[in-house]
Order: C-alpha cells, then structure tokens, then sequence
C-alpha cells in the first residue's frame, strides 16, 4: 500500500526519508559533491538524528578515503539510484514471504551497519608489521620535480612532512597509514609557489581594465585603497584570495600590501602557507601608516608576533625605486643585514622607469627618487642591495651586463607574465636569464591586474612566451616551467629548504591534478618527448579546474575541489559587501542640472 502523504504541519523531521524507501547502507549511487557534478559515492550512514535532519545520508565517493565522508540531503543524491532502490523495497507483496523479507530488512541493515563499522575499524587499526604514517596518498603520477617522474607512485606523509615517496605497490607492502587517498588518474606534485602578488587586491579584480600602468595606479588604485583598505578589507580580501590560489593548486605566495599581519591572520586561519613583506613606501597611507617610519615599525612588531608560526616567513617588500628614496633604501638595508630577510621590489617594471632614470629626469612619475643617473638596479647595486638577497618582480626591461650582474650576485627575478602584457609593461627576457643562471621564478601580481591568481595559467603563457620572444622553440620546455613555478619560487623566497618539491624532509605541500580527463585525452602514460607525458600534459594541456586535491603541510585544504577550512558562502557574503562599497566609490557623479 501507498504511504499517506504528510502535510507540512505533521511532517516529522526524519520523514524525508520516506522518499527513498530501500536506501540503506552499501547502496551504490551517483552523489553532488561540489559544482553540481555527480560522482560514484558508496551510502555508508543513515541518520535518523534531528541534527542530521536536512542532510541525512551519510556517502563515501570513490577513490577516496574515510576523510572525504559528507552528508548530504536527499536531493543531492541521484534520482534513479533511488528509484532503484525504492523498486527493490517494493518487491515485498504482502504475502508471509514478503513480511518475512520486510521483517527482516532491519536485521540486515543493522547487520550491514555493524559490518560497516567493523571494515573501518579494521583499516584504521595500525599494522605492527608496516612503518607508520598519517596518511598515504596514491596517484597515477608522482612529479617530484627534484627527480624522476614516477608513474603508479605514492607518498608517505607523517607530522606534515614527506617521509617517502615510492612505487604504490611498495607503500602498501611497507606503510600503516592512518588515512590513505586512492588517487587514480592523478598527477602528484609540489604546490604552486605564487612569488608575487597583492592578495587583497581581489576585491578590485576587474574595475579597471584596458588602461595604462601610471593611470591605473594614480587613477584607480590607490584613491580605491586610500578609501577601503583598513585591517577588514585586508583579512577577508587575504581569505578570498588563499581559497582562490588553493583552487588552483597554489600552496604558498608572497604578498606585498599594507596590514601583512592581517594577511597572515587570514592565511594561518586558511592554513595557506605565506610569505609577507615589511612594506615601504615614500608617501603616507593613513589607514595604516605615514611614512616609511610607520611603517617599518609596524611591519617589525607584526613580525615579532608571528616569529613562531611554522607557516609564516617574512621579507622587506620596498614598493619599487620611483616610490621610495635611497636615504630609505639604506634602512632597508640594515633591517635586511639585522633579520636575515631578503628585499622584495617591483623593479624595471617599464621601459619609461630605466629611461627617465638613466636622463635624471627626476620630473616624470617613473624615474627614480635618486639623484644617480643610471638605470635602477645599477643604483640598487651601488647601495649594496642587488645580492642574493633581491627579489626582482617584473625585469621587463634588462641589458645583457645587467643580466650578468643579477646571475653574478644570485638575485632572484620574479616573472608576471600576464600582469605585464595586459598593461603593455614590456617582456622579461626569461630564456637570457636562465641561460646565464638566474633563478627565475613565477608570480601572477594581483587580481586588480592580473584578474586572477592563476598560476597554471601563468606558467603555460611564461613557457609559450619565452619561446616567441627568444624565436626558439626549445627554450623553456615544460619542466623547466614547472620548476619555474615551484622550486623555482621556493628558492627565490628562501623557502627551498622547506617546499618546492616532493622529496623526504620537506614539508608535504602537495597538489593532485587530473590528467585523465576529457580536455587531456589521451591520458598520459610514458615519461619524455615521444608519448604522453603528464608534465607537457599539464604545462600546455590542462586548468586550474583540474586541482582536485591540495595539502599544506600535510594538512588537506581541497579534497574532490571542495575546500575544507572555509565556506564559499563566506567568500560570497564578503565579496558582496566589498564590492558594494567598491561600486559606491567607482560610480560617476551624477551630471549637474
């Protein structure tokens, strides 16, 4: 017989259940996990609880382990499985067999659940025999970046550093792990390390475009930071940007903008990896600070308080040589010599910066507040700053000696390939740089530029432009700008100790991303130049969408695209009331009568 419908005053919270009568533990299904994109999930929980009322089903999707389990509403489960399992409950006909068979159907859903839980209790039980680890992840493709690619590899993690990385196989002979993610398809690597970027700036993505460098900044930029960026627009812009950057398989970033200790409030909430400048600029941003004074004794006081976050490093971030004076660059200096910190600068930005510097034309708004006539970086490395402690973003406009003066002193440059084309800026001569030994690393500037923090993307158009420019296929082949946009950027923010790549004793900063479907068919399945190579697969083939998974120091931050340490709801909310108040301020005064 039917069920009697229940109207909406006797409906009882776990009467949504009646809808799929027959679902039950073990049913196979099609499950939402995020997007709206199904995926094969296992049912392994019904709660009848009042708490669990909205979401009552309780799935496991393939290929992951017991950390993915989510519980989800009815209507995000597939419809036909239900109807499947309905019809299955149905075959009870009311003859003595049929009651037999629905009398007994709790016993046996009983008896799945027991057997359920003692399967999980089994696999987490650690195996006296097996080394022991947090968790295990397997995948397809290991790409260690220092070594070989592997193919049907996985890595052992324990306390959120790597202890192996090893064929599947032999993992599973060797470790116990706590947790194991069974990633078929997938490409392992060491998480994107974004070198620059202005994080906050997210929440200016995209309200002025198509326009010159000088007029963008004076024009746009700051009048938008002078009247929004206090210590809230700071924080919840950093939050928007890590779950961005996480989504696209970055792990760590550098970012230069005012209230870093907000920045790094945000990013240790997120668990997002960060490097944060002391900024320094010439004239005064009143929400933060007046002058380069100010502001060096703020940065410093938040430095001291985060000295003992293992995810938190700093640096000097001088804003670039038209900003800021030698007399201050001198005390830059010093604190870099005093801390141990490197200096971060936007320099050589334009082709205009090194003209009107090398003229003295002290008149134009891109020449150097120096009274040297020379180029900036020889200034820099006249007041003893272009060492291996420089950071050079941009470099857009460089000459052979200057090339051989950053290789000489081991300076990094940080290449913002995008950033620089949609303002017309100028093309670093990245093939030059690597050949004379310059640690070149990848940054995607910020989302007011750049209008993403995308670094697949940008690594793709660094490898494809350095070939145009230099009129050579062969510069820059895709390992190369892997190694750009990982070690590369490790190295160039004195973290290549720690991250950059997948080897033992470094922190386990891992991405996955999947190489197996229908934009990168046919998958991957040799190593080199004649097959389907999962590195030229990911260089030239694949997006940021395909980041299925991410992890900062063992801990996972992205599982299946969904991210586990903030809401998108959040994100939403957040953005809307920022850009409200971007649009106030933007909009055109009304016309007077």
């Amino acid at each position: 017989t039917k069920r009697p419908r229940l109207s909406r005053r006797t409906r009882g919270p776990h009467s949504r259940l009646m809808a799929a009568p027959g679902l039950e533990v073990g049913t196979r299904l099609r499950a939402k996990y995020i997007d709206g994109v199904q995926y094969r999930a296992e049912v392994i929980a019904i709660s009848e609880s009042k708490k669990r009322a909205k979401a009552p089903v309780k799935v496991r999707f393939d290929g992951y382990d017991e950390s993915s389990d989510t519980w989800l509403p009815l209507e995000d489960l597939s419809s036909r499985a239900l109807r499947k399992a309905a019809a299955q409950a149905g075959k009870s006909d009311g003859t003595a067999k049929g009651k037999a068979k629905a009398k007994a159907k709790p016993e046996a859903k009983a008896k799945a659940k027991s057997k359920a839980r003692a399967k999980a209790k089994a696999a987490e039980a650690p195996d006296p025999n097996k080394t022991p680890c947090d968790e295990l992840i397997i995948a397809s493709w290991v790409i260690p970046i220092e070594g070989e690619v592997q193919q049907d590899a996985a890595i052992a993690v324990r306390d959120g550093l790597i202890i192996e990385v090893l064929a599947a196989a032999e993992a599973e002979a060797k470790y116990s792990p706590k947790r194991r993610s069974n990633l078929p398809g997938k490409a392992l690597m060491p998480g994107f390390v974004n070198a620059h970027t202005h994080a906050s700036m997210v929440y200016m993505r995209g309200i002025s475009d198509d326009i010159m460098l000088h007029e963008w900044l004076t024009g746009t930029v700051w009048p938008m930071e002078g009247a929004l960026a206090d210590e809230d627009f700071c924080r919840e812009g950093a939050t928007l940007a890590a779950a961005e950057m996480i989504r696209s398989g970055t792990t760590c970033a550098h970012d230069m903008y005012f209230f870093p200790g907000s920045t790094l409030e945000a990013w240790t909430k997120v668990g997002f990896r960060g490097v944060v400048g002391i900024i320094c600029i010439e004239f005064p941003f009143p929400k933060y600070g007046m002058g380069p004074d100010d502001f060096i004794s703020k940065g410093l006081a938040a430095m001291a308080a985060t000295k003992d976050n293992p995810l938190v490093r700093w640096d000097v971030a001088a804003h670039a040589p038209y900003t800021v004076t030698d007399a201050t660059f001198l005390r830059l200096k010093e604190i870099t010599q005093t801390h141990s910190l490197k200096l971060h600068i936007h320099l050589h930005e334009t082709a205009a910066e090194c003209e009107e510097s090398e003229k003295g034309n002290t008149e134009h708004f891109a020449c150097h507040k120096s009274d040297q006539k020379c180029t900036p970086l020889k200034n820099l490395d006249r007041l003893g700053l272009a060492d291996s402690r420089l950071i050079a973003v941009h470099m857009t406009c460089l000459k052979d000696e200057e090339i051989e003066l950053l290789a000489k002193n081991g300076s990094s440059v940080v290449h913002c390939p995008t950033s620089n084309m949609k303002l017309a800026s100028g093309v670093c001569r990245v093939a030059d740089l690597l050949k004379a030994g310059v640690n070149v690393a990848l940054g995607t500037d910020g989302a007011s530029s750049h209008n993403s923090l995308d670094m697949l993307g940008e690594l793709k158009l660094a490898a494809i432009l350095a070939k145009q420019t230099a009129k050579d296929p062969t510069v820059v082949p895709a390992a190369q700008a892997l190694r750009m946009a990982t070690l590369n950027g490790a190295k160039a923010l004195g973290l290549d100790d720690k991250i950059g790549s997948l080897v033992p004793g470094k922190a386990a900063d891992i991405i996955a991303i999947d190489v197996d479907t229908v934009e990168t068919l046919p998958s991957p399945c040799t190593v080199g130049p004649k097959g389907f190579d999962p590195v030229t697969h990911i260089v030239y083939s694949s997006t940021r969408d395909q980041v299925t998974d991410v992890w900062v120091a063992g801990k996972r931050l992205l599982r299946g695209r969904r991210l586990t340490t903030v809401r998108t709801k959040v994100l939403r909310d957040t953005a809307k009331k920022w850009s409200d108040k971007v649009m106030e301020i933007a909009k055109p005064e009304s016309p007077k009568e």
